[in-house]
């Protein structure tokens, strides 16, 4: 073997057992990062037609926060308002508004709380739309009104929560 490949076979050792020079193990950082972001459109999919289809990387959605309302939750986009928010508890009940603001597309939030208010058990009742959005939710012993403001430079939701008297019916 000449010395270059001598040479090349070193360096191929040291990567292998973790000895490389700071300059090599750099480059070879640099590449790689480098590389890495373009896998996502390499990787496909074969559909039921046979046709290869680009798969779509899933991104790691955010968890939605609960806070003073254990069954209502609310996207970590969101910053609560203290200012503008009140929660009154008393042995028996638990009732407040809840102000947030951020900057999050007014449709979006409809249907984030379309779901997730369904998957706490809350029975969706009516909609009204345009001016502002407001949705009212209904449980066994509580209702729940959520006002979207879609302002020129950021979103405020109002999560409005209080008892109820009567029984609430699941729509069929």
């Amino acid at each position: 073997m000449d010395k270059k490949g001598i040479k090349f076979l070193n360096v191929s050792n040291n990567l292998i057992t973790g000895k490389l020079s700071l300059p090599i193990s750099a480059i070879i950082m640099i590449v790689s990062l480098t590389l890495l972001p373009g896998c996502g459109t390499i990787l496909k999919d074969v559909s039921s037609s046979g046709e290869a289809t680009d798969v779509k990387l899933l991104k790691t959605q955010p968890l939605p926060v609960y806070y003073d309302f254990e069954d209502i939750s609310i996207p970590p986009e969101l910053t609560l308002d203290k200012e503008g928010s009140f929660i009154y508890e008393t042995s028996k009940f638990k009732t407040g508004i809840l102000v947030f603001k951020g900057r999050i597309d007014v449709s979006s939030l409809v249907v984030f709380f379309h779901e997730n208010m369904k998957k706490n058990n809350w029975v969706f009742i009516n909609s009204f739309k345009y001016k502002s959005y407001i949705l009212n939710f209904q449980k066994e012993d509580k209702s729940c009104l959520i006002t979207l403001y879609d302002r020129a430079f950021n979103t405020i939701v109002e999560v409005r929560v209080g008892p109820l008297h009567g029984k609430v019916e699941t729509p069929k």
